[in-house]
């Protein structure tokens, strides 16, 4: 039951084309690790070398960029870049822990100091949260009232 929960999960983000697994591999001199998606999300965002992102989508907030986006389907034109504003909103759904978002704020402080981060969530969680809401309910399919 544990394993089908976690390849559902596993199944959940396989339209992902980056933030496949949190799973990074070792190597003969290093242990396999764990990286959260919330820190591969950030780091990508942040990534100098690349300035688009397969899973992360601009969203225009003003005409400036509304028309760089358009104009980019016709010309090159560099499209807008989450990087490029000096406000950066995450929502999580589903929820964060505090450790998250310490961890964000220690990403965001050494790679972009002058960057303002606001973290959303749907919830707070504790730590005893996170195994109850994937092993204890079947919050994959959630009952929705439909």
């Amino acid at each position: 039951d544990i394993f089908r929960t976690l390849r559902e999960v596993t199944r959940a983000r396989s339209h992902m084309k980056q933030f496949k697994s949190v799973y990074v591999p070792g190597s003969s001199t290093s242990p396999a690790s764990y990286k959260p998606l919330l820190k591969q999300v950030v780091e990508e965002i942040f990534h100098a070398d690349r300035p688009d992102s397969l899973d992360i989508e601009h969203m225009s907030s003003g005409l400036t960029d509304l028309l760089k986006t358009g104009f980019s389907m016709f010309m090159k034109v560099s499209r807008p870049h989450p990087s490029d504003h000096p406000l950066l909103m995450l929502f999580v759904i589903g929820g964060v822990t505090a450790s998250e978002v310490r961890m964000v704020k220690d990403l965001i402080s050494a790679q972009r100091p002058n960057v303002q981060v606001i973290i959303m969530s749907t919830k707070l969680l504790k730590p005893r949260d996170v195994p109850e809401m994937l092993f204890a309910a079947d919050r994959l399919h959630p009952d929705i009232g439909v």
